[in-house]
């Protein structure tokens, strides 16, 4: 009895399970690609093709692949790119296209193959512009002229640097890919400049005037001048004379760099020793001129007298001295008078 009423639990155990379990029958069938449409497709993509209407063949042809992919369609898609001038698309149709070459289109397979590495070796090209126009341009370190222009450079990373006289420098990075046309417009800021230091000319300078004062006649002559003044300004024009040499050296020693490398660092270098070495030769000058004149300067013979009552007067000398200002110095020099 107790085994019989144990079979019964376990059999209406298994009935009412058995409902839980069970799934529906899922509809496996997928619904076939309409050939017909990928057909038709493909035979407009070919038609547009050979008219050379690349962009409504490049169309028909990606409809036909999306039906039914296919080394055919897959070859014509890269064609398409390649003579739209899309060489990435092109190459990355053209590479799908190589991973299955059917046996019948080996020698097409070859001629992608080649256009691959051709198209991979082509470099990029790009068009450069400032305002203001004029600015250098360098390419990885390299000279490529100046803006505008268009410039060629391999795939790859580069750094264009950009630089005009009296601008700040611009560096740009650029990640190129092959056969890319870029285009970069920039427009320059100038460098912030102080207002150039001059110094004032008077409308009526002061002249300062050396004069000799009167003394009364003796019979002794007078202890003669000591040449020790002209001595010192004359080695004074030499040490001018000196530094001027060196910075006007040194300012065409950067002239050269300029003309080999030009840098608006190296241009203003250059301009500041120019200037250093017109103002030394202007110090020269005017020390020279001075120490002339104190080395040829004589003193006036004494009165043979024995008449105290009357004095010999000098005649005074004036000594003028001339600023003077040129665009790229200045100077000074000295106007004498007797």
């Amino acid at each position: 009895m107790r085994t019989y009423l144990f079979g019964a639990v376990l059999g209406m155990g298994v009935l009412c399970s058995a409902p839980l379990y069970a799934a529906p029958q899922a509809n496996t069938q997928q619904a076939a690609p309409n050939l017909a449409d990928a057909k038709k497709h493909y035979g407009e993509g070919e038609k547009k093709f050979k008219a050379g209407d690349y962009a409504g063949a490049l169309v028909e042809f990606k409809a036909a692949d999306d039906i039914k992919s296919m080394p055919q369609s897959q070859r014509y898609l890269g064609l398409c790119q390649d003579n739209l001038g899309h060489y990435a698309d092109a190459v990355s149709w053209y590479e799908k296209f190589l991973t299955a070459v059917p046996d019948k289109m080996k020698k097409e397979g070859d001629e992608v193959k080649a256009r691959v590495t051709q198209i991979k070796a082509m470099p990029a090209r790009v068009h450069l512009e400032t305002t203001p126009a004029g600015a250098a341009i360098l390419a990885d370190g390299k000279a490529m002229g100046t803006t505008p222009t268009d410039v060629e450079l391999t795939p790859g990373k580069h750094i264009i640097h950009i630089e005009l006289a009296g601008f700040l420098p611009v560096d740009r990075d650029m990640d190129l890919t092959f056969g890319a046309k870029e285009e970069v417009k920039l427009s320059l800021d100038p460098k912030a400049t102080l207002p150039p230091v001059t110094t004032p000319i008077a409308a009526n300078p002061v002249t300062p005037v050396v004069t000799t004062p009167a003394e009364p006649v003796k019979e002794e002559k007078h202890e003669p001048r000591s040449k020790l003044p002209a001595f010192i300004t004359g080695g004074l024009a030499i040490v001018a004379v000196g530094v001027g040499t060196g910075f006007g050296i040194a300012a065409l020693a950067k002239k050269s760099d300029f003309d080999k490398n030009p840098s608006a660092d190296i241009a203003d270098t250059g301009e500041n020793f120019a200037l250093v070495a017109d103002m030394a030769f202007g110090v020269a000058i005017t020390l020279g001129v001075t120490s002339a004149v104190l080395f040829l300067t004589k003193d006036d013979d004494a009165a043979p007298a024995k008449t105290a009552s009357v004095t010999a007067k000098k005649k005074p000398i004036k000594i003028i001295p001339t600023p003077f200002i040129v665009p790229n110095g200045g100077g000074a020099g000295a106007f004498l008078r007797f």
